[in-house]
This record gives C-alpha cells, structure tokens and sequence, in this order.
C-alpha cells in the first residue's frame, strides 16, 4: 500500500507541474507594450472625477493607438512560427513527454496544433489598428465624454486634435471623433493638425538616436538580465515545454512571446494558443525584461529622455495658460493628441511621474525594489494607453481642502497619476505652475544637434538642475 501511495504522489507532483492554461481561470495577462487596455486598467470607475466647488474648463490627453497588426518588419519572423508549430505538435505526437514533468496538457496542444497564420498579416496592412483596436479606441472616447459630458460636448469647435503623419495615427483619430461624435463625425469639420516635433521629437534628435536609441549601452542592463542563470533555466523550460530536447534561441522564445501577446490583445475573450508555452513565472521574467528595456531606453535610465519629453510638458502648459489667464471660456478648450508608446513613456519621465526610489537594474529582479516597481511598461504603455490632465476652476471658499483657484487633476489610463506634492493626482495651480512651467520655458531641442558633446553636457546639465530642484 506503502508503495502504491508513494507512485500516486510522484505521479500527482509530476503532473502538477504540466501547465494548462486552457483550465486556468486567473492567468498572467500583462505583457507590456502588447496588453490590451482592459488587463492593464481593471475595474476603472465609470463614474466622473467630481470636485467639490470646482468645474473642469479644459482637458490635455495624450493618447496611444489601440492594437494594430504586426508590423512590417515583424511580420517575417512571426511567419516562421508555422514550422515551429508543425515542430511542436510532431515533438508531442512522436511521444517525446513520457519522461519530462514540464509539459504543455492535450488541450492546449490541440488548440495550438488549430492555429494558422492569418494571411491578412501582410505587408499590405502592416501595422493598421485591428477592429478590436479600432473599437477599443471608439469606447475611450464614448468613455471619457461620460467622465466630463459638460467638458467633452459635441461643439466641434471645442477641440482641436493633433497626429503624428502615419496611418495608424490616422485611423486612431477616425476611430476616437466616431467615438465622440458617432454619426456626426463624418459631417464635422474637425480641427485638427499633424505635429511631429511635438509628439514624435526623437525622430528629430539625432544626439538622442546616438546616444541612447543607438548605443549599445542603453540595453547592457537588459543583457545583465538575460545572462543570469534563472534566464536561461527559463529558456531551457520554454524549451522542454515545445518538445525539444536542446535550448532554442533567444529569437524563437521572442516570437511565440509576440504571438502570443498579439493574439490576446485582438481578441480578449480568447485563448491565445501561443500563451500556453510560458509558464507565470516566464511571463513576468518575461515583462521584467521588456521594463528594463523601455526604463533606459525612454525613461530615467538616461537623463536625455526627461529632456527629450519635454515637448509635451510645455504643449500642457501653454494650453492651460491660456484657459487661466482669460476669465471667459476659451475654445478649444480639450486638445487631444494620437501617438505611440515611445511618446508616453518620454512623457511620464518628464512630469515626474512612475519613478522608483532605486534603477531598475539586470541584478534585483527579487529585491522588493523590482517586485514593486512603479516603472511597469504593462501598466504605463499598453494598448489605447492614454495620460491626462484636467483644468478645474474652483469657487473660493466652497472647497476648505481647496486653497487654490485653479486645480489640475492629472490621469494615468483613467486613474489618478501620483505626484510628488499632490493629492490623488490633483495639484495645485501654483505647484503645476512653478513646477512644470520651469520645464516648460526650458523646454528645447537644441541640444538635438549638437555638435559637440561639451554642448550636449551643458544643456544636459542645466535640465539635470532643473529636474532636481523641482522633484
């Protein structure tokens, strides 16, 4: 019986460790830049973000586009993913699991053993919104016209809508005024303007592209990470759990990542058939890697990205200066802009915002720093991802809390952004003035062309004091 009992226990652990996403009812659904806006933002209150004694009088957003087709230059890796898939399902047929506890479960290689590349994912329509982005973009502006319905009307002359000149940005556009204005939209003539130095000023900085986009150093910490031995018994699992008795490359783990990612961001009520060859853990180890990427390449890894951000601080400002220094409304009083992921995280790491008390670093992915960082590309830049700042003027005495007659209220994907010297995201006029109005009136690009690195240290050098003796 003794014996008996014994080979039921090692029978049981062995199979408790095949995973089976197909019957897991909480799975790990944040994979940073490619999450869908509903896994990133769970239980957003639909109601308004009401102030005592005050009225919203003008709106600054920024806004990510929703999820798009892979893009041009992907699209040749991902469609190698067939053999990989006919590989894999050959590894369980040809019953190479019998003596390996790391398994994907029948269900879940039959779902992957139905998939097939969609032959829409050409280069045709290479980086276009899929429906589900167009309609989750239609739903963030039906959502943020109920938050502020005396602020958001359906006065075209209320807004004024600024792109960057690509054809998604377009498409978000379309799809975000259809939101707003539903069958209107297409009888307005809506203002609107393509601006790229204010939402894309990397692509003009050549400094920028030199030394961060383009040096290697900018993603030595990310290799740290990918060097340690957990990374590897991660690929080494990855791998087992294919079929395959050796690692694959790095390359091949990525793509069923963005496969994987993909899938569940078009269509969130599905099992993503990629998704079941990592475990939790390696999706986590997974996101930490993509953090670590976007933390020094667009964030404060490097002092040139609060630098470079601070196009959008200034275009914040001089917008609301213009609302507080006129005691009549003003029109457009909401400026809503479409760009990309880049342009969210560069924003954040200018106002200040998602900073951690230590670098994220290839060596504290366990130290509590890591486990609780703020710095989290799944919950700062997923899909439709969006940042805010909302003008209220305040009746004078109506509000004890409130010493100030103009207040911001500032919005990370719908949720109050924590500030330094804020309340829940809302700041006073005086410290948004003296606070961001310094990096606004210092905010240019000269540096951008510098010619020689002494130039660039002394720009860099005024903006470090800047920073430092605002935050």
């Amino acid at each position: 019986m003794r014996l008996i009992f014994g080979v039921l226990m090692l029978t049981s652990l062995a199979y408790s460790q095949e995973t089976c996403q197909t019957a897991d009812e909480d799975p790990y659904l944040l994979f940073g830049t490619k999450t869908a806006y509903t896994f990133a933002n769970k239980g957003i209150p639909v109601r308004a973000h009401d102030i005592p004694g005050c009225q919203p009088i003008a709106i600054w957003l920024l806004n990510r586009h929703g999820s798009h087709n892979p893009e041009a230059d992907e699209i040749p890796d991902l469609q190698k993913l067939t053999d990989l898939k006919n590989n894999i399902i050959a590894n369980y047929k040809n019953g190479k699991y019998r003596n390996t506890n790391i398994r994907m479960c029948t269900s879940d290689v039959n779902l992957l053993e139905r998939w097939e590349w969609n032959p829409r994912q050409n280069v045709t329509f290479a980086g276009e919104l899929t429906s589900d982005g167009y309609i989750s973009t239609q739903e963030l502006a039906q959502a943020w016209k109920q938050r502020f319905p005396g602020l958001l009307t359906d006065n075209r002359h209320d807004y004024l809508f600024k792109f960057v000149n690509d054809q998604r940005s377009e498409t978000t556009f379309r799809a975000f005024t259809e939101g707003l204005f539903r069958s209107q939209a297409d009888n307005y003539d809506i203002p609107k303007e393509s601006d790229e130095k204010l939402l894309r000023p990397y692509k003009f900085c050549p400094s920028w592209t030199k030394q961060v986009e383009e040096n290697n150093d900018t993603l030595s910490q990310l290799r740290t990470f990918e060097s340690k031995q957990e990374f590897k018994e991660m690929i080494t699992n990855i791998s087992l759990r294919m079929g395959f008795n050796y690692d694959v490359q790095r390359e091949v783990v990525q793509r069923a990542y963005d496969m994987c990612r993909y899938n569940k961001a078009w269509n969130v009520a599905q099992i993503s058939p990629w998704c079941a060859v990592f475990s939790k853990d390696d999706l986590k180890r997974l996101e930490y890697a993509e953090d670590l990427e976007t933390y020094y390449k667009y964030g404060y890894g490097s002092y040139l990205n609060q630098q470079i951000g601070c196009t959008g601080v200034k275009d914040m400002m001089d917008f609301f200066k213009i609302h507080v220094e006129h005691e009549t409304p003003q029109q457009p009083r909401a400026t809503v802009h479409f760009t990309e992921a880049a342009m969210l995280f560069l924003s954040l790491t200018s106002f200040g915002a998602r900073r951690d008390a230590a670098p994220l670093t290839g060596d504290n992915y366990h130290t509590p720093t890591a486990t609780a960082r703020h710095w989290t590309s799944s919950s700062i830049s997923p899909f439709n991802a969006n940042l805010a700042a909302i003008l209220y003027k305040c009746t004078p005495n109506s509000n004890f809390q409130i010493n100030d007659k103009y207040q911001v209220l500032f919005l990370e994907n719908e949720r109050p952004l924590y500030l330094e010297g804020c309340r829940v995201g809302l700041c006073e006029w005086n410290l948004v003035k003296n606070r961001f109005g310094l990096i606004a009136d210092n905010c240019n690009l000269n540096f951008c062309n510098s010619a020689t690195k002494t130039n660039i240290g002394f720009s860099l050098a005024v903006f470090m004091f800047i920073t430092k003796y605002i935050f």
